[in-house]
């Protein structure tokens, strides 16, 4: 009997312009609008980072998400070409595969994947990358598309998937939260936002009551979701000193009770 072939990667490969397509996407009034909802949550989050460096990995074109960090150093990583125009808005862009990030091993304080996972063939490896980068003791964030949103659920419907911006690989935050864990991580918490469709502005402001409903019903399941993760630090607890290192030595001379001592020179 003929055994069937062994997949290397449970994910299909993704169209190659794939990425540029959700590029084009962005610059919508559509992708607008969830760039704005994205950039409102990693807002609040931002002043609560410490440390020296933060890196930001982009799926596609550098938004630069961590532009009201306050770390001194910060870079900015996109597959895309960063020969001038929108790609060098941050201090340092570099031209890199999120595969096989160019930074060292344990060295980075903070870094945020800004849709990362949904349009690339190996995940798993693309956080792996991440959390390799990440020192002990650091930040590690996602920012992705939740798959049960009012954005998740519409894009099966009237052929959303293979559109702009509703096409890729959704990730819900549990299963992701599941793939930091393995990796050393514990997860802090997550927010959502943008609990609308993304259309124009003229169809977002006829359903603004989706808005209202979701603030207040599903605030969980928002169209995007921040997902941040810290890093494991090995803690060293210093063992008790043994008998044969000790520095205070016990006496030498064993104690007899006077008693018995009385005792026996009695019966001698």
């Amino acid at each position: 009997m003929q055994l069937p072939p062994l997949s290397r990667s449970p994910f299909r490969r993704q169209p190659a312009d794939m990425l540029e397509r959700f590029n084009d996407w962005q610059d919508t009034q559509a992708g607008q609008a969830v760039l704005d909802a994205e950039r409102a949550i990693v807002a609040e989050w931002t002043p609560r980072l410490v440390g020296q460096r933060a890196v930001e990995v982009s799926g596609g074109r550098c938004q630069d998400m961590l532009r009201d960090i306050r770390l001194p150093w910060r870079c900015s990583v996109t597959p895309m070409p960063v020969e001038g125009g929108r790609q060098a808005t941050s201090r340092v862009a570099l031209e890199a595969c999120p595969q096989s990030l160019p930074i060292a091993k344990n060295s980075v304080d903070v870094v945020l994947l800004h849709h990362c996972l949904e349009f690339h063939d190996a995940p798993h490896q693309v956080l792996r990358e991440a959390a390799r980068c990440v020192a002990p003791g650091g930040v590690l964030a996602v920012v992705g598309f939740h798959p049960l949103s009012i954005m998740g659920l519409a894009r099966w419907f009237r052929r959303g998937g293979q559109r702009p911006g509703w096409n890729g690989r959704y990730f819900r935050p549990y299963r992701v939260s599941d793939w930091l864990n393995v990796l050393g991580f514990e997860v802090e918490g997550v927010a959502s936002g943008f609990y609308n469709l993304p259309v124009g502005d003229r169809g977002r402001a006829r359903l603004r009551w989706l808005d209202w409903l979701g603030r207040r019903f599903w605030w969980r399941n928002g169209g995007v979701y921040l997902l941040v993760a810290r890093k494991r630090a090995a803690m060293m607890r210093p063992l008790p000193a043994t008998a044969g290192f000790s520095r205070q030595q016990g006496p030498t001379v064993v104690s007899v009770p006077v008693a018995r001592w009385r005792q026996q020179r009695n019966t001698e």
